[in-house]
C-alpha cells in the first residue's frame, strides 16, 4: 500500500503533538525551528494555491534539525513534496474549492499545534512575538474555514511514487514492481530494440502468471471470508489476466516475423528489476521449491488483503510496461526500423519484386517499411493486451481498495505551483466552526 497525503497529515499532526510537549533549552533554536516550520507551512499552502502572506515576515530558514519543531518542518514539508510531484491528470484535484479548504485547515490546524512551543520560547514586547502573534492569527483564520468538514475526498487519495517500505515478503513485492515498472524512465524510447522489447513481453507474460496464481490461491483460501462480490471480481481479474497473457503471446509471436536487430540478450535496466521481482516472488509462492497449498499462502484474512495489495501493484506496472511497449512500436514503426520479410512486402507492393541487377545481384530477404498495415498484428495485439490488463489493473484496484488517484498515469509534473485560488467564506447562516475530538 502507498502512503497518501491523508496518510502523511496524519503522521503530521502526530509529531506536531509531540513537539507541543517538549520544551527547548535553547530559545534560539526554537525560534530558527519555528522559522523552518513556518517556511515549509507556506511552501505547502503555495501547492494549495493559497498565499500566506504573514509568512513574508520572517525570513530565509537556517536548515533542517532533529529537535522537535524541525522535525515537524520536514513532516509538513513531505506533504507539499507529494503534492508537487502530481502529474498533470491527478492534479486536477486542486481545482475542488471543498477539498483545497479541507486540506488548508488541516495543514493550519498541524502548524497551529507546533506554534505553541514556539509561543513558550519567545519574549512578550519583542518582534518575535509580534512576527508570531500575526502568523498565529493568519493560520487561526485558515484553521477554521472548513466549517463544512467535508474531509478531504479525492486530494487525500493522491499518493508517493512508490508503494511504502516494509520489510515482509509480501509487501517487497510491491516495492520491487514498482521499481520495475520505472526501471526503463531514462532509457529513451528510441534507443529500444526488438530485443528489448521482445523481453519485456516476456516480463508481462511471466507477470500474467503469477497475478493469477496469486488471485487463484485467494479465492480458493478457506479463511479468507470474501463476500460474493470480492469473490466475483476476483473471477473477473483472473479471466483478464489470462486474456491478457494470450494477447501477450501473440505479441511473442509477431516479434519472430518483424525484427530490428539480431538475436541476444536485453541489457536495458527493467530486465535486472525484473529478475528481482521474480526472485521477490518465489520467496511467496514457493520458498521451499515447490507451491505452498492455498491455506498455507493465504492462512487468513489480514494475509490476503496483504496478496491482494501485491496484485494490484504487480497488475498496474504490467500495464505500464505494457502501455511504454504500445509507444515504443509506434516510434520503431514510424521511423521505418523494423524489418518484414520480403515475400510479405511483395504481397501488397510489386515494386519489391525488381529483378537483380549488375550491382545488386541479390533481392535481400528482409526489408525496412514504415507502412503500418505490415504491423497490423504486432499492434492490435498489443492493444488487447494493454485493455485487458487495465480491466484487470481496475478489478484490483477495487479489491485492494486503491484510489485511481493513488497511480499517476503520467510521471510529467509541471514542478510549478497553480494560481493562487482565493475562496471566498462557506459559512452559511446558522452554520459555525465546530471544534472536533482529535
Amino acid at each position: 500500500m502507498r502512503a497518501t497525503y491523508e496518510d502523511l497529515l496524519r503522521v503530521a499532526r502526530r509529531i506536531a503533538v509531540e513537539a507541543a510537549q517538549t520544551k527547548y533549552k535553547n530559545r534560539s533554536e526554537a525560534v530558527d525551528d519555528w522559522k523552518a516550520v513556518v517556511a515549509a507551512t507556506a511552501n505547502h499552502l503555495r501547492w494549495l494555491r493559497h498565499d500566506l502572506r504573514a509568512a513574508r515576515l520572517y525570513g530565509e530558514s537556517v536548515g533542517q534539525s532533529d529537535r522537535p519543531l524541525g522535525r515537524l518542518a520536514q513532516a509538513i514539508g513531505a506533504g507539499g513534496d507529494l503534492l508537487a510531484t502530481q502529474d498533470a491528470v491527478n492534479a486536477r484535484v486542486l481545482d475542488d474549492p471543498t477539498n483545497l479548504t479541507s486540506a488548508r485547515a488541516e495543514v493550519a490546524a498541524i502548524a497551529l499545534i507546533g506554534a505553541d512551543t514556539a509561543m513558550s520560547n519567545t519574549r512578550s514586547r519583542t518582534a518575535e512575538r509580534r512576527r508570531l502573534v500575526r502568523m498565529l492569527a493568519a493560520l487561526e483564520k485558515l484553521a477554521t474555514s472548513d466549517v463544512r468538514r467535508g474531509g478531504l475526498g479525492d486530494l487525500g487519495r493522491l499518493s508517493v511514487g512508490a508503494p511504502a517500505a516494509a520489510d515482509d515478503d509480501v509487501s517487497i513485492i510491491s516495492r520491487h514492481a514498482a521499481r520495475w515498472e520505472r526501471a526503463e524512465d531514462t532509457v529513451a524510447l528510441d534507443a529500444l530494440l526488438t530485443r528489448d522489447l521482445r523481453a519485456a513481453t516476456a516480463q508481462v507474460r511471466t507477470i500474467c502468471g503469477y497475478v493469477w496464481h496469486l488471485a487463484d490461491m485467494v479465492a480458493a483460501s478457506s479463511s479468507t471470508e470474501l463476500d460474493a462480490r470480492q469473490v466475483l471480481d476476483l473471477n473477473v481479474l483472473k479471466q483478464a489476466v489470462r486474456a491478457a497473457e494470450a494477447g501477450a503471446l501473440r505479441v511473442a509471436q509477431s516479434w519472430r516475423r518483424r525484427l530490428s536487430d539480431l538475436n541476444g540478450f536485453t541489457g536495458t535496466p527493467s530486465e535486472a528489476a525484473f529478475l528481482e521481482l521474480r526472485a521477490a516472488l518465489d520467496r511467496v509462492v514457493r520458498p521451499d521449491g515447490r507451491l505452498l497449498e492455498p491455506g498455507a499462502l493465504v492462512p487468513g484474512r489480514t494475509a490476503a488483503y496483504r496478496l491482494l495489495d501485491a496484485v494490484d501493484e504487480l497488475v498496474w506496472s504490467a500495464e505500464q510496461v505494457g502501455r511504454r511497449q504500445q509507444r515504443a512500436v509506434s516510434a520503431l514503426v514510424a521511423q521505418g526500423r523494423l524489418f518484414v520479410p520480403r515475400e510479405e512486402l511483395i504481397r501488397t507492393d510489386l515494386r519489391y519484386l525488381r529483378p537483380p541487377t549488375e550491382t545488386r545481384l541479390l533481392n535481400a530477404r528482409w526489408l525496412r517499411t514504415n507502412q503500418p498495415a505490415f504491423f497490423a498484428e504486432l499492434t492490435m495485439s498489443l492493444a488487447w493486451s494493454v485493455d485487458h490488463l487495465a480491466v484487470a489493473s481496475r478489478f484490483a484496484r477495487r479489491l485492494a481498495g486503491t484510489s485511481h488517484e493513488a497511480r499517476p498515469a503520467r510521471r510529467e509534473s509541471s514542478r510549478e505551483p497553480a494560481p493562487y485560488l482565493e475562496i471566498p467564506d462557506a459559512a452559511e447562516p446558522g452554520q459555525q466552526p465546530v471544534d472536533l475530538d482529535r
